[in-house]
């Protein structure tokens, strides 16, 4: 199977890592994160194409990634 795009959150650890990973190996990424770019670490660097939600929380960032996911790790 061959991966069409990473999905990702973009929060500190396995999702910026593999945000990182599909930019070195030209894979398109994208995804949502929290209004204001929030992380748990401070705000997720614009180098990653990812779309803010309207509100700040992270289970509706979870549940819009999902949706938008074929599958989900």
């Amino acid at each position: 199977m061959k991966v069409a795009k990473i999905i990702s959150g973009g929060q500190s650890g396995a999702d910026r890592a593999a945000l990182d990973a599909a930019m070195a190996c030209g894979i398109p990424h994208g995804g949502w994160c929290p209004k204001g770019r929030l992380a748990e670490d401070g705000q997720i660097s614009p180098k990653y194409n990812l779309r803010e939600m309207e509100t700040d929380s992270y289970s509706e960032r979870t549940k819009a990634n999902v949706a938008d996911s074929d599958l989900t790790l």
